[in-house]
């Protein structure tokens, strides 16, 4: 997206207090069209309530992303980060984050303190193990692991009530806990490749 239609953007948004703001990009847009930060103007937006930031070439989040509490989607799918901000925890109103395909290593205890997340997709990183936290999520329905590089899933999983679907296809499983019976809500469970 050119420069002129971000600002565009971020001023339609200002003067209308536009509760959606959209600064994605399609996968083939060229990379010097493309945020390598996030306007630190828009966290002053704290009406927004959806941010989509995708194809971009962000490769870290600023703390004052907490600034943004009525924000109940994220999406932040096909950037370039590696680490999540702890402030992002302090976003009590997410209930969807889209990290797919980052260079997510690891996945912080920290984000068992988004409460009310009920969808979470990690599909396309690096990582290698799953925290326990994870249970605290007990709102989560949809969780995508796919093409990560997880060797096993730990126990505490299947804590997760209301978990209705779970993509871990294209990992490196080797069997699952034997707990896993005890998603009840679970219709769609993807082990593939």
């Amino acid at each position: 997206m050119r420069p002129n239609e971000v600002r565009r953007r971020i001023q339609e948004c200002k003067k209308q207090r536009l509760t959606k703001l959209d600064l994605g990009n399609d996968w083939n847009t060229p990379d010097e069209e493309k945020l390598t930060a996030i306007p630190a103007e828009i966290f002053d937006f704290v009406w927004l309530e959806k941010l989509n930031l995708r194809y971009n070439q962000l490769s870290e989040l600023p703390d004052s992303i907490n600034r943004l509490q009525n924000l109940s989607e994220l999406d932040l799918s096909d950037n370039s980060l590696s680490e999540l901000p702890d402030s992002i925890s302090r976003l009590q109103n997410l209930s969807k984050l889209y990290l797919r395909n980052n260079q997510l290593s690891e996945l912080p205890d920290f984000i068992s303190l988004l409460q009310n997340l009920s969808q979470l997709d990690l599909s396309s990183n690096q990582l290698s193990e799953f925290p326990d936290s994870i249970s605290r999520l007990q709102n989560l329905s949809l969780l995508y692991l796919r093409n990560n590089q997880l060797r096993e899933l730990p126990d505490s999983i299947t804590r997760l009530q209301n978990l209705s679907q779970l993509d871990l296809s294209d990992n490196q499983l080797s069997g699952l806990p034997d707990s896993i019976t005890r998603l009840q809500n679970l219709s769609l469970l993807n082990l593939s490749s």
